[in-house]
């Protein structure tokens, strides 16, 4: 027994963590338009589809039409239309719309002086307060804005160049069970519904700052977002990235919704995380072997932008998701850091954050025992 403790909770053996190139270079900034979901709102016929085909990126107009030709969704021809839920889920989509406009505003002329460690913990205080599970800061790494906007009330392609100092992100629970209805519509509700709150904590926090006499951005849902949230929420501390590139957050693993303001406001940074997650995906791969669209790689991380992480199939998994009328969420469903924030589950992500045998353990009994 004590040999057991001492593998499971023991510092021991190697942890191989996700690698990030410092400086990889202004040239590395994602273009929006490169989205999987920019490239769907594009309508042929229309100056921005001729262009994106016809200039900047023709090797996509065949996978992107065949997208296209599938029945978007709420339909009743998609294998999980509900005739209650998926209208709702419509409806929830559409009010996200009517918030983008709020994402920026007019500053007060004057500087409220605050400290960045006051400054950090009150942002901190508000986001619980109303409904964040856990907020961190960073200083917002320029390579993870985006190049050009692709959707929003941005004009499309138009370049992004206001680049803030630092980033303040917040995560918000799903719910476990609704999460556990995966793929059906249950678990689109829930999403939408989380980026309904999402959009109200980043806006009334940009605002919050704005008054405070510090330019500030909500980065929100809607289709305008200026940053890529799962890297910046590494940066702030909230978890780390795994096999399916989003965040696996240190608290709901990756039952995590991402919320963010950017702001010039003096913030003291968090620590990135580092909870034996990118170690534990070389091994686990059990979202890999459950994803129906072959999306997730089972293979070993490359670079991509300067990032170790794995290549993923944004393709496969949309053209998926058109056909089932949800937006899955089977890898969120099955990754182990997803379970209940319990004494078991929490025992054995200290195992995991400690030591290499606990994370080789810990993918076994996952198999066995689910």
């Amino acid at each position: 027994a004590m040999a057991a403790i001492f593998l499971f909770f023991g510092k021991i053996g190697k942890t191989r963590r996700m690698i990030i190139q410092a400086g990889f270079g202004e040239a590395e900034r994602f273009d929006e338009r490169d989205a999987m979901f920019s490239r769907a709102d594009l309508v042929e016929g229309t100056p921005e589809y001729e262009k994106y085909y016809g200039e900047l990126r023709p090797d996509l107009k065949t996978i992107d039409d065949s997208i296209r030709a599938i029945s978007p969704w709420p339909s009743p021809k998609n294998i999980y239309y509900d005739e209650e839920l998926s209208p709702l889920i419509d409806a929830l989509f559409e009010m996200e719309k009517t918030r983008v406009s709020e994402v920026d505003g007019e500053t007060a002329e004057v500087e409220k002086k605050i400290s960045p460690r006051e400054a950090s913990a009150t942002l901190k205080r508000l986001a619980a307060s109303l409904g964040a599970i856990d907020s961190g800061v960073a200083p917002l790494n320029p390579n993870y804005v985006y190049s050009n906007a692709g959707r929003g009330n941005k004009k499309w392609g138009e370049p992004i160049t206001k680049i803030y100092k630092n980033v303040f992100v917040f995560a918000l629970e799903m719910d476990y069970d609704k999460v556990e209805k995966a793929p059906k519509a249950e678990i689109t509700v829930e999403s939408a519904n989380k980026y309904l709150d999402a959009q109200k904590i980043a806006i009334a926090l940009a605002k919050f700052i704005r008054a405070m006499g510090y330019p500030a951005r909500a980065h929100v849902s809607g289709s305008d977002y200026e940053i890529i949230l799962p890297p910046v929420a590494r940066d702030a501390g909230l978890g780390e990235l795994g096999r399916a590139n989003y965040l696996i957050s240190r608290k709901t693993g990756a039952r995590a919704r991402l919320g963010a303001v950017t702001t010039d406001m003096p913030l003291s940074p968090d620590l990135p995380a580092e909870n034996g997650v990118f170690d534990f995906c070389l091994n686990c791969k059990i979202c890999a072997e459950a994803c129906p669209s072959g999306a997730i790689s089972r293979g070993e991380p490359k670079y991509f932008r300067g990032v170790l992480r794995w290549e993923f199939g944004y393709e496969s998994c949309y053209k998926y998701w058109r056909h089932i009328g949800t937006d899955c969420g089977i890898c969120m469903k099955v990754c182990p850091f997803s379970h209940p924030d319990n004494f078991i589950h929490n025992l054995i992500r200290i195992g995991i954050r400690r030591s290499a045998a606990a994370r080789r353990i810990a993918v076994w009994g996952e198999k066995l025992f689910y």
